[in-house]
């Protein structure tokens, strides 16, 4: 589900209500150019396969440099591949010395197999587990998870060797995500004419009885302006989490993809990201 798909619907739906709509359309609007983004020279690129199943298998990033202090470990939401989040690892790298894993979902980017809300979850297993088994250096694990990627983080952030958790514009449920678009997102006249027919199985996207598990130091950051996912579903889920050590930040004017993709914006999320990081205690491993 993406915000694209919903606004091409509500575009062809009032068109259908309201007989005609006189849409302005300017030169800008007719592109959407998609970046490919490097990273910075100072970073080493590691790629890696490991098997998924016995035909198909999962890319890993492993993204170093000298010095290190943290393990970050990022799950990306369901829009797009890793690759989108390079300028977020580029800044990350230059307010902090931190190698940075990640990986992609059955596919997507170079990664094998078709995606499936069971399937993200086992794909992040198999991946930290990689990680743990191969690349861990024993260094301070902060887990990111965007979007999507928060739900699959909340599912296996138990692993011993995650110290902090941050779960950045997720959703609560689909159930309410799903109310939310109908009954605030769409415009009124609209709503009467739109009705959704969604799969059983999607409603298991449920990140509250998740969130009553959380017992990590975690920090929730959410876009102020997301119209996407808003705010308050990521406060749901901070007031639900029995950490002693948690955090709930909103990022002004930053709306669902700003928080990832704006430069200045994710300098302000990676900072909050550092300080919440550099007050808190990690275990120390032996």
């Amino acid at each position: 589900m993406n915000r694209i798909t919903w606004i091409t619907a509500i575009f062809f739906l009032a068109l259908m209500v309201q007989g005609c709509i006189n849409q302005k359309v300017t030169e800008s609007e007719v592109f959407n150019p998609i970046k490919e983004y490097s990273l910075d020279e100072h970073l080493t690129f590691n790629q890696y396969f490991i098997d998924n199943t016995d035909t198909t298998q999962l890319e890993l990033w492993h993204i170093t440099e000298e010095n290190p202090e943290y393990n970050f470990i990022y799950l990306s939401g369901n829009g797009s591949n890793v690759r989108s989040a390079i300028p977020f690892f580029n800044e990350l790298a230059k307010q902090a010395n931190v190698n940075i894993f990640t990986f992609n979902y059955s596919g997507y980017g170079l990664s094998d197999g078709k995606p499936t809300i069971e399937g993200i979850v086992n794909d992040g297993e198999l991946a930290l587990n990689y990680f743990n088994n191969n690349l861990n250096n024993n260094l301070p694990a902060i887990m990111l998870g965007y979007s999507m990627g928060g739900y699959v983080a909340l599912n296996i952030m138990e692993k011993d060797f995650i110290d902090q958790v941050i779960i950045m514009s997720t959703f609560s449920s689909l159930e309410e995500l799903e109310d939310y678009l109908i009954k605030d997102a769409l415009p009124w006249i609209v709503r009467p004419f739109l009705k959704l027919e969604i799969d059983e199985k999607i409603y298991k996207l449920n990140n509250k009885p998740l969130a009553e598990k959380v017992e990590k130091p975690v920090l929730v950051i959410h876009g102020e302006a997301d119209d996407f996912i808003p705010p308050s579903m990521g406060n749901t889920l901070y007031e639900l989490m029995p950490s002693l050590n948690k955090k709930f930040v909103t990022i002004d004017d930053a709306d669902h993809r700003m928080v990832l993709k704006d430069e200045e914006k994710m300098k302000v999320v990676i900072r909050e990201i550092l300080n919440f990081a550099e007050h808190n205690e990690f275990i120390a491993f032996d």
